[in-house]
């Protein structure tokens, strides 16, 4: 049996899954190399990349749906009141948009908050309808 295999009374215990088979990096900096080429084209949080993991397992993670905004606090260079947006990416791709306009801080934070959720919800029911 190979390094990888123990074999027992109680019966045969695999270690990282046995001898890696032919297509599998046989050391990590060709797994690196591998993972570098994948991920070339994307950019951070445009959507999920390619990682390796312990054992050489291979992950596609990352996300599909993100929320970027940015507020302005009132100032005289700024405008008496909380303003800003909230955008909704699908990978990179704008695909909702909403500015905002409060006069405190708490109001600005229950609107953006309410943006958020509605979508969520909606994306949410929608997915698990098959919409």
């Amino acid at each position: 049996m190979g390094e990888n295999i123990i074999s027992s009374s109680k019966g045969i215990i695999i270690i990282n899954g046995g001898d890696p088979l032919p297509g599998c990096p046989q050391n990590w900096d060709d797994a690196y190399k591998w993972e570098e080429k994948a991920n070339a084209d994307r950019e951070e949080f445009e959507g999920p990349t390619w990682k390796w993991d312990c054992g050489f397992k291979l992950d596609y993670d990352g996300p599909l749906l993100r929320v970027s905004s940015r507020f302005y606090p009132p100032k005289t260079h700024y405008g008496p009141k909380w303003d800003g947006y909230i955008t909704v990416l699908l990978g990179n791709e704008e695909i909702l948009s909403k500015e905002i306009e409060t006069d405190t801080l708490d109001e600005l934070k229950l609107a953006a908050e309410k943006f958020v959720d509605r979508y969520m919800i909606e994306l949410v029911s929608k997915l698990k309808s098959g919409e």
